[in-house]
């Protein structure tokens, strides 16, 4: 996976964004209310700043979630120099003004000479880590979120589906796949059901018995 472009920015696709503030995170609070238990994945996460945008999202709307919830966001990468760079969280100018909020940029990043920092406190909230998605995946916990977004299109159908089978076997039942705007999961009908939320087509993992097909939102608790 080595030459796959490492084309990213913070908040890239701000609508995505929003459904996750909106919809999709309050959602997961409800239904993890009792054990407390959170986990994201950016399975994909070039020099970080899709990851440090989820941690902003979290710290900023949901900060009891920091301190009273067991909240895990693995960043991953197969490039050993994207995930240097992303552990260090130092960006250019031109990195941080593009797309990331005027106010986000005041309260979570401190000038650095010529370069912004992310805060100590963002830069914890995420472990990055060097995993291969064509090679098979160490242990990880259920994920209530991956993103996996503009990964898919570099590969094969059979690449593709390869990829796809691993993310069905660590996302929740209750989970939320993220891919990016033109990707669609293979074998939709069978193992993935779209979701529309807040005009973001998110895909979640189809029950056995949902044979209809419907693409109505899955909103139990």
């Amino acid at each position: 996976m080595d030459n796959i472009p490492t084309e990213t920015s913070f908040f890239r696709d701000f609508q995505v964004f929003e459904a996750l503030r909106q919809s999709i995170f309050p959602e997961l609070l409800r239904r993890h209310r009792l054990d407390r238990t959170l986990n994201l994945w950016c399975a994909a996460c070039s020099s970080g700043q899709e990851a440090y945008s989820l941690a902003i999202l979290l710290r900023d709307y949901f900060p009891l979630l920091a301190n009273e919830w067991n909240l895990t966001i693995l960043a991953s990468d197969v490039s050993e120099a994207m995930l240097a760079k992303a552990r260090s969280g130092t960006y250019t100018d031109l990195e941080v003004r593009r797309r990331l909020p005027p106010k986000f940029l005041r309260r979570y990043f401190q000038k650095q000479g010529s370069q912004w920092s992310v805060s100590d406190d963002i830069r914890l909230m995420v472990q990055f880590r060097q995993i291969d998605l064509l090679k098979p995946l160490p242990s990880l916990p259920e994920m209530d979120v991956i993103l996996l977004r503009n990964v898919l299109i570099y590969f094969d159908r059979a690449i593709q589906a390869e990829i796809l089978d691993k993310m069905h076997r660590v996302l929740a039942p209750d989970g939320y796949l993220l891919l990016g705007a033109t990707e669609t999961p293979l074998r939709c009908d069978t193992v993935f059901k779209p979701v529309s939320v807040d005009r973001t087509v998110l895909f979640q993992l189809r029950p056995p018995d949902d044979a209809d097909g419907g693409r109505s939102r899955h909103t139990g608790n």
